[in-house]
C-alpha cells in the first residue's frame, strides 16, 4: 500500500491540533495513562529454582551460546539498564537465543521454559537492540513527521519495528514495563514513540503515533483484531523487524489465528520479519508454522522434561506398594534390556540403593551402584560404563553432580525427587539421544527412550503435577487419573495456603495465568451452604461492584421453585445483633488458622472475616502481630484483604454459626466481549456508574442457575421499579442485556459448559442431598399418610371434590375443637339425620375406636387422631350444609335479577342503623376487615395447580382485580359465566397452572381483561352502577387494594365538593337539620356494623 487515503485520514486528523501537543510532550506512551516509572511492581523475579543450568537447543547448525556478557552484542545503555534492573547473571538460556536472534532476518526461535524462567529475556534485549539501531537513521530527517501536511506521511516510515503479542491485558503491562526500561535512555526524537499500547478509548492519539513511527508495539490478540476491523487496510508495517508471540499456548487457537490473519494484512509483501514465539510447552503446530516464515530457526529447551517429551522418550507411571517396587523395576528391565538400552535408575538415598542392588542381584542383573561417599574408583568404572555398558545397571541418587551422563536410553525413577526441578533434571540423561527436528532423517534408526516412574506411599503426593503435565503431551491411564483425582481433593483440604478458587476459572471455566497461586481444584467447601439458596429468585441489596459480571450483595428474600416469596433476616437488623453479642475486650486470635472465623478491627469498623492463606509460623507458642494473613469478610463485603495477626481477635461461637450478610454473584456464561481474560478499569467504571444511576425506590432481582464457592450463578440482574399510575412492577434495566447491547460483554457457550462441568460434582451433590432429605421427610410421616388416604377412601366423592368448606362449616369447627368429643359426635348425629350420614358416622366411629386404642399404646400419636376426628366431623358438616342447600332460605339466594338485588340491598340497609354524626361519604366502597379465619380448610389440589395472588377494588359500576403471575409471558385464559369468573394460566417453561373460580354475589353484564408484564388486569361490568356488598373474605387468595379504594374515595369526595358548591351558587341552601329518627337515638350508642359492607345512599356521586 503506496499511502493512506483522505478519507480514512481525515477521520484521524479532526482532533489532531488536541492530540500531538500531547505526543510531542512523551516519548513513551500506552495511551491509557500508564505510568512506567510506577510499575516496578510488574516485573516479576526469575526464580533460581526453575532457571534451568541446562538447555537442549536445535538448529539447522549447532548452536554456539555465549560465555559471558562481555561476548553480547548490546548497545551500552541497554546492557546498563539491565544492570540497574538487577539482571547482572547470563542464564543458559539466554546464551543460546541471544547471539542466533542478533544474526538477523530468517533467524526465528521458539523458546520453551517454565513461567519466571528468563523466557521474556531471552529475546527482549536484543528486540530493544534492533530497534535503537533502527530509530538513528531517522534524525537525518530534521522536521517532525506531526507537522507535515495531511497525506504527506512516508509511507516507509508506518507502524512499529517489533510487535510483541501477548494473551492478556496485565501481561501487556509487564513486558511494557520491561520495553520502556530497556528503551528509556534510547537517543530519537520527540514525535517517536518508543513503547505503544493499543487504545480501548478508541483515540486518534493511538493512529497518529502509528504514522509517527513507535519503538515497540504491545497489544493483546483481541486488541490487534480491534485494530484491523477498526480501519481495514489503513496502514502497513514495513519497518518490522520483529514479530513476538509470548506465552503462545495460552492464547486460544481462536485467538492465535485471528492475530495472525491480522499480522499477515498488516505486513507487506516483501517484508519477512524475525518469528520468536515463547511457550510454556512444545507445540508441533507452531513450530511448524515457524519453520515456514524463517529460513533458520532455532529450538531452545529452558524445560528439559518439555524437550525429552520432544525428542521422543515415553513416560509411564506405575502406583504399587513398597514391596512391589522391586518386582516392577525386574518388569522394565525384562522389556528394556540392559544389554541393549543403558539403563539408569535413580534413588533417593544410599539404603534405597542398597536395598535394590540385592533384589537385581538375585535376579541375575550387574549393578553398578554409585553412592554419595564413592571415590576414583567407582568413578572411572562409570567412565568404562558409558564407553561400554556390557549390560551393567548404573543406580544413583540426585546428589551426585560430578556424573555426566548424556547417552543413557532407559531411565527408572525407583523413588521420585525431593523437588520437581530436580525430577526434570533426571532426564537430562537421555539429551543426547532426543531426536533433533531440523536434522536429516538420513541415519541408523533409534531406540525407543523410556522413562519409568514408580510411586508408593512415601512420594504418592507427587502424582497430581505429574499427571497434569504428562496431560499436556500424551494420553494417562484412567485409573492413574482417577487416583490423582482423589489426592488432589485431599491435598487441597490439608493444604494451608491454596482455600480460595481461581477467578478464571469463575469466570471463564480455565484458568489461563502462566503463574497461578489459587486453587483449581473442587473441595468441600465449594459446596453450597445450608444458609444460601440453591434455585428460584431472589431479590438483592448491591453492596460493592468487582467487576461488570462481578458483584457482592444481601439478599433480602427468596422465591423457592413454584413457590411464594418469602422474607429473609434483616442484613441490617442482623448486623446490629452481631455487634451486641460481640465481647467488650476480646482476645488476641492466635494461631491463625486457614478456615477459622475471626473479628477483624480495622480503623472504623469490627467485622467477621474468614482466614484464607497463612504465612509459615515458626513458634506457634510466640505469639506475633507482623504475622501476614489473607482474609476474606463475611458481612460488610466479600472483599480479599492482607492484613497482620495484631489485627484479628476471637470471635465468640454463638456469632461464629451465624450465616454470613454478604454473598457474592457473578453473571454466568459472560465474558469480555473484546475477547480479553481481564475487564479494564474503564468498563468496571461503566458499570458502577449505570448502577448508582437507578431509581431510589428500585429493587435487584436475579434467577438463580446454581449456588457454588460461596457465590450466586445467576444469567442476569434486573433492576425493577413500582409505577405508581399502573400499579404494577416494571423492568427498569437488564444488566445483562445492557452489557452485550453496548458490546461490553458477550455470551460465551464454551464457558459456560466449562464452568458446569468444573461444578458438576458440586451441584450433583447437592441434588442427591435434596432426594435423601425428601425420602427422609417422607419416611417420617408414614401414620399421617395412611390416615389420610383411609379418609380419602371413607368419605364421599362430593366431598372431596369440593375445594373449601363453607364459612358455616369453619366456624363449627372452631367450636368443635372446644367441645368434647363423645359429646359433640352425638349432637353432630342427631343433627344429620339421615341415613347417609348415620353409615358415614358409624365408620368414623369404628376408626376413632382403632384410633383411641392406637393412642394408648402409643401416646404419640394423639395429635393425629385430633386432626383425625377434626376432618370427620367437617365431612359430616358438610353434608348437612348440602341438605340445607336443597332447601335455601330467600335471604342466601344469589340473585341474579338487577331489580330483586337491588330491593334485597335496599331492605338490608333500611334495618341498620346508623350514627348520626358518621361521615361515611365513600367509605362503603370499602371492603369490612373480617377477622382471620385460621381454620379455613382446603381440599388437596393437584401438585401442579396453584391459585395466584389476587387484588381486587371496586367503584361505582365495575369490579376491578390483579392477578400477578410468575412469569412475564404466560397464556392465560379467562371468562365470566354468571355468577362465576373462571382464570386459568399456563407457561411453556413449567407445567405448574394458575388458576381461580371466583362467585360473585351481585349481577354482572361483561368482563373485560389484558395483560401488561405479569400482571393480569380484569375488569367485571356490574348491571347496576352502585357500590354492593363484596363478601369475598372466603377467598384467602384474594387481598383488598386498600390504595385503589383510597383514590376512589378521594375522587368522590372532590366530585360531591363541586356539586355542593355548584348548588349553593344557586340559591340552595344546604341541609343541616337531621331526621328525627337519627335525634331519638344516643350519640354513645354505636351500633352493631360488624361485618356489614354497605354504601350511603344519601352520598352523591357524579
Amino acid at each position: 500500500m503506496g499511502s493512506i487515503c483522505d478519507e480514512k485520514l481525515s477521520k484521524i486528523m479532526d482532533n489532531f491540533d488536541d492530540t500531538w501537543e500531547k505526543i510531542t510532550n512523551s516519548s513513551s506512551a500506552s495511551v491509557e495513562g500508564i505510568d512506567y516509572e510506577g510499575v516496578d511492581c510488574v516485573l516479576r523475579p526469575l526464580k533460581g529454582t526453575i532457571c534451568s543450568e541446562y538447555v537442549v537447543a536445535h538448529g539447522r547448525c549447532p548452536l554456539r551460546p555465549v560465555r559471558n556478557f562481555g561476548e553480547v552484542f548490546l548497545l551500552p545503555h541497554i546492557l546498563e539498564s539491565m544492570h540497574k534492573l538487577g539482571l547482572n547473571k547470563l542464564l543458559r538460556l539466554q546464551s543460546y537465543t541471544w547471539p542466533h536472534l542478533a544474526k538477523g532476518a530468517g533467524r526465528g526461535a521458539m523458546i520453551v521454559g517454565a513461567p519466571c524462567s528468563g523466557r521474556t529475556l531471552s529475546y527482549l534485549p536484543v528486540v530493544c537492540h534492533a530497534v535503537c539501531t533502527d530509530t538513528h537513521p531517522l534524525k537525518e530527517d530534521p522536521s517532525p513527521l506531526g507537522f507535515l501536511e495531511t497525506g504527506a506521511w512516508r509511507p516507509d516510515e508506518y507502524g512499529p519495528r517489533a510487535l510483541i503479542v501477548v494473551p492478556d491485558l496485565q501481561r501487556v503491562l509487564q513486558v511494557s514495563a520491561l520495553c520502556h526500561a530497556l528503551l528509556r535512555h534510547t537517543k530519537k526524537e520527540d514525535w517517536f514513540t518508543l513503547t505503544l499500547n493499543v487504545s480501548t478509548t478508541r483515540s486518534a492519539e493511538f493512529f497518529l503515533r502509528l504514522l509517527n513511527g513507535v519503538g515497540c508495539l504491545v497489544a493483546t490478540p483481541a486488541q490487534l483484531v480491534w485494530f484491523w476491523q477498526e480501519h481495514p487496510g489503513l496502514m502497513r508495517f514495513p519497518r518490522l523487524q520483529f514479530l513476538v508471540y509470548d506465552d503462545v499456548d495460552l492464547m486460544s487457537a481462536e485467538q492465535l489465528t485471528a492475530a495472525q490473519q491480522v499480522v499477515q494484512g498488516l505486513l507487506p509483501l516483501t517484508s519477512h520479519p524475525q518469528v520468536v514465539m515463547v511457550s510454556q510447552h512444545y507445540r508441533p503446530k507452531l513450530m511448524a508454522e515457524l519453520r515456514a516464515v524463517n529460513d533458520d530457526p532455532a529450538l531452545v529447551f529452558g524445560d528439559i522434561l518439555e524437550a525429552a517429551l520432544y525428542g521422543g522418550t515415553r513416560i509411564r507411571i506405575s502406583i504399587s506398594c513398597s514391596a512391589a517396587k522391586s518386582r516392577a523395576v525386574v518388569q522394565a528391565l525384562q522389556q528394556c534390556p540392559p544389554k541393549d538400552f543403558r539403563t539408569v535408575i535413580f534413588c533417593t538415598n544410599d539404603t534405597d540403593i542398597q536395598q535394590l542392588v540385592v533384589a537385581l542381584e538375585d535376579q541375575g542383573y550387574d549393578c553398578l551402584p554409585y553412592f554419595q561417599t564413592a571415590g576414583m574408583t567407582v568413578h572411572e568404572r562409570v567412565l568404562s560404563w558409558q564407553e561400554n555398558t556390557c549390560g551393567a545397571i548404573l543406580l544413583c541418587t540426585d546428589s551426585c553432580p560430578e556424573l555426566i551422563i548424556r547417552d543413557a536410553h532407559s531411565l527408572i525413577h525407583y523413588s521420585m525427587s525431593r523437588s520437581w526441578s530436580q525430577f526434570k533434571l533426571r532426564h537430562l540423561v537421555l539429551s543426547e539421544h532426543l531426536s533433533n527436528l531440523f536434522a536429516s532423517p538420513v541415519g541408523p534408526l533409534k531406540r525407543q527412550l523410556q522413562s519409568l516412574v514408580l510411586l508408593d506411599d512415601s512420594n504418592h503426593r507427587k502424582l497430581p503435577r505429574l499427571v497434569d503435565f504428562l496431560q499436556v503431551h500424551q494420553e494417562v491411564d484412567p485409573a492413574v487419573l482417577a487416583v490423582a483425582k482423589r489426592l488432589r481433593q485431599e491435598m487441597d483440604n490439608a493444604n494451608n495456603k491454596k482455600v480460595t478458587l481461581c477467578s478464571q476459572i469463575l469466570t471463564l471455566g480455565k484458568c489461563y495465568k502462566p503463574v497461578c497461586t489459587d486453587r483449581h481444584h473442587l473441595s468441600n467447601a465449594d459446596r453450597c451452604p445450608d444458609y444460601m439458596p440453591a434455585s428460584g429468585d431472589v431479590k438483592l441489596q448491591l453492596v460493592r461492584v468487582y467487576s461488570p459480571t462481578h458483584f457482592c450483595v444481601r439478599l433480602l428474600e427468596h422465591m423457592p421453585p413454584n413457590g411464594t416469596w418469602q422474607l429473609l433476616p434483616n442484613p441490617a437488623v442482623q448486623q446490629m445483633r452481631l455487634q451486641l453479642m460481640q465481647e467488650q475486650e476480646p482476645r488476641r486470635y492466635w494461631p491463625p488458622v486457614v478456615g477459622d472465623i475471626c473479628m477483624y478491627h480495622g480503623k472504623f469498623t469490627k467485622e467477621r472475616v474468614r482466614v484464607l492463606k497463612v504465612a509459615a509460623i515458626e513458634n506457634p507458642k510466640v505469639v506475633q502481630s507482623d504475622l501476614s494473613v489473607e482474609v476474606q469478610g463475611l458481612d460488610v463485603d466479600t472483599r480479599t484483604t492482607v492484613t497482620t495477626c495484631g489485627q484479628l481477635f476471637d470471635c465468640p461461637e454463638a456469632v461464629q454459626r451465624e450465616p454470613p450478610l454478604a454473598c457474592d454473584l457473578r453473571l454466568f456464561g459472560l465474558v469480555p466481549y473484546s475477547g480479553e481474560r481481564s475487564w479494564t478499569e474503564e468498563s468496571k467504571q461503566d458499570v458502577r456508574y449505570v448502577l448508582s444511576q437507578l431509581p431510589n425506590d428500585h429493587f435487584l432481582q436475579a434467577k438463580i442457575e446454581f449456588t457454588a464457592a460461596g457465590t450466586l450463578f445467576v444469567r442476569d440482574l434486573v433492576a425493577i421499579v413500582y409505577a405508581d399510575q399502573i400499579k404494577t412492577h416494571l423492568r427498569y434495566l437488564c444488566l445483562a442485556k445492557k452489557l452485550i447491547a453496548t458490546t461490553m460483554a458477550k455470551r460465551c457457550v464454551q464457558a459456560t459448559d466449562w464452568i458446569r462441568d468444573f461444578f458438576k460434582e458440586a451441584l450433583i451433590d447437592v441434588e442427591e442431598e435434596g432426594d435423601l432429605a425428601g425420602h427422609k421427610a417422607r419416611a417420617e410421616q408414614p401414620e399421617e399418610n395412611e390416615v389420610e388416604n383411609k379418609l380419602k377412601e371413607a368419605c364421599p366423592a362430593q366431598v372431596q371434590s369440593k375445594p373449601v368448606l363453607s364459612g358455616r362449616c369453619q366456624r363449627l369447627v372452631k367450636l368443635a375443637l372446644e367441645m368434647g368429643r363423645e359429646n359433640e359426635l352425638q349432637q353432630i348425629q342427631r343433627a344429620a339425620g339421615s341415613a347417609m350420614g348415620e353409615e358415614l358416622a358409624g365408620e368414623m366411629t369404628n376408626l376413632s375406636v382403632r384410633t383411641n386404642e392406637n393412642t394408648g399404646a402409643n401416646s404419640e400419636n394423639d395429635k393425629v387422631a385430633q386432626l383425625y376426628e377434626c376432618v370427620r366431623k367437617c365431612a359430616l358438616l358438610q353434608l348437612e350444609d348440602r341438605k340445607e342447600q336443597a332447601q335455601p332460605k330467600e335471604s342466601d339466594r344469589n340473585c341474579n335479577d338487577p331489580v330483586e338485588f337491588l330491593k334485597q340491598v335496599l331492605s338490608t340497609e333500611d334495618s341498620i342503623k346508623r350514627r348520626p354524626k358518621q361521615n361515611n361519604k365513600a367509605s362503603a366502597a370499602k371492603p369490612a376487615k373480617e377477622p382471620p379465619n385460621h381454620f379455613q380448610m382446603e381440599i388437596e389440589l393437584p401438585p401442579n395447580v396453584v391459585r395466584p395472588p389476587v387484588t381486587y377494588y371496586q367503584t361505582i359500576s365495575t369490579l376491578e382485580l390483579q392477578v400477578s403471575l410468575p412469569d412475564d409471558g404466560q397464556e392465560y385464559s379467562c371468562f365470566l359465566q354468571e355468577p362465576q369468573i373462571f382464570f386459568r394460566a399456563t407457561s411453556k417453561s413449567s407445567s405448574l397452572i394458575q388458576q381461580f373460580v371466583l362467585t360473585l354475589k351481585l349481577p354482572c353484564r361483561s368482563l373485560r381483561h389484558h395483560s401488561r408484564g405479569r400482571t393480569v388486569y380484569i375488569s367485571v361490568t356490574k348491571e347496576l352502577a352502585r357500590y354492593c356488598p363484596l363478601a369475598l373474605g372466603e377467598y384467602r387468595f384474594l387481598k383488598p387494594n386498600y390504595d385503589m379504594f383510597d383514590k376512589v374515595d378521594y375522587h368522590q369526595q372532590k366530585a360531591r365538593s363541586r356539586l355542593i358548591r355548584f348548588l349553593e351558587n344557586f340559591g340552595y341552601a344546604k341541609p343541616k337539620a337531621r331526621s328525627q329518627e337519627a335525634s331519638e337515638e344516643s350519640e354513645d350508642e354505636e351500633p352493631n356494623l360488624v361485618g356489614v359492607e354497605r354504601g350511603d345512599i344519601n352520598t352523591l356521586y357524579d
